[in-house]
């Protein structure tokens, strides 16, 4: 085997089994909470709250914004078990800015540009959160079962856990430790996968992404679109390098959403649901780099 490809191997494997780790204790309590919460009397209440159709994807889409993947696994994984709304989930992966954030924070060139993409994503994350919940609000109140409508909204958890009895401390301690450990192992194989797919073609990406004008941030919404950290760092890198405009980082990185896409693929009972989460994602990462390069029609970074 080529010695560069084996360098790019060890350099991939070491990076996904480091996120994979610093993923796995939010997701252990996230699905601890959840195995908890589902095996009480107050779980249908504690949906609810989560379930708020205004109010959630805010709180969704601040969280979204910390440098972590696991944020956007663990929106997903309260999304699989109902606990939130999908307007909610697409506002915390619309926040989700994964490892480009701290490439953008180190470099002098970019580091201005950071506080207006964090500010962007949390408002254009929350509206078009909010938009999606009202949507399905609306659609909801005009359907023939009212309870089938708001099982859109407020989905109830049908997991099997909550079909169970009501096991212990130590059984919903050893559940949701199996769980979240076979979840962060499906992981590191996929974005292991993935982001050595990202390395290799990265110049490719370059090449994608260097078309300037109108069709530039849908480009980078479709290469953002790849859950994979190589992605997030060459948008970063692009920007850095003038190569993208601030609109269309923002397009590409309003569509990558970490790891918690992969979950949501691979998870998902209902595969239409994931084609919904997915073409609104794109649709909106595509909306706010179009409406950014009204606004921002020059918004590149001096390399000098």
């Amino acid at each position: 085997m080529d010695l560069h490809v084996l360098e790019h191997l060890q350099e991939v494997l070491t990076e996904s089994l480091a996120r994979t780790a610093m993923m796995l204790p939010l997701l252990f309590v996230v699905l601890l909470v959840v195995e908890a919460v589902s095996h009480t009397t107050a779980s249908s209440k504690v949906s609810r709250a989560f379930s708020q159709p205004f109010v959630g994807p805010l709180a969704a889409a601040i969280l979204g914004l910390i440098p972590q993947c696991g944020f956007s696994v663990a929106a997903t994984t309260l999304f699989l078990e109902g606990m939130i709304p999908l307007g909610s989930l697409i506002a915390a992966y619309i926040s989700t800015s994964d490892e480009a954030l701290p490439v953008m924070l180190a470099d002098r060139a970019t580091l201005p540009w950071v506080l207006p993409l964090l500010l962007t994503k949390l408002v254009w994350g929350t509206v078009v959160g909010i938009c999606t919940n009202a949507g399905l609000l609306l659609r909801s109140t005009q359907a023939a079962e009212t309870n089938a409508g708001l099982s859109r909204i407020r989905p109830q958890c049908s997991c099997n856990s909550c079909r169970a009895g009501r096991p212990g401390a130590l059984g919903i301690v050893s559940h949701a430790l199996s769980r979240a450990l076979r979840t962060a192992a499906m992981v590191f194989v996929l974005s292991a996968v993935l982001n050595l797919i990202g390395h290799v073609a990265q110049g490719r990406v370059y090449t994608v992404l260097s078309r300037r004008g109108v069709l530039q941030p849908v480009v980078a919404a479709v290469v953002g679109l790849i859950p994979s950290c190589a992605t997030s760092v060459a948008l970063a890198e692009g920007f850095r390098a003038g190569i993208l405009s601030f609109p269309s980082v923002v397009s590409g990185l309003s569509a990558n959403s970490g790891l918690g896409l992969l979950i949501l693929v691979k998870e998902a009972e209902n595969k239409a649901e994931v084609i919904t989460a997915v073409a609104l994602l794109l649709f909106a990462a595509v909306v706010a780099g179009l409406l950014g390069s009204i606004i921002f029609p020059g918004g590149y970074v001096s390399t000098g």
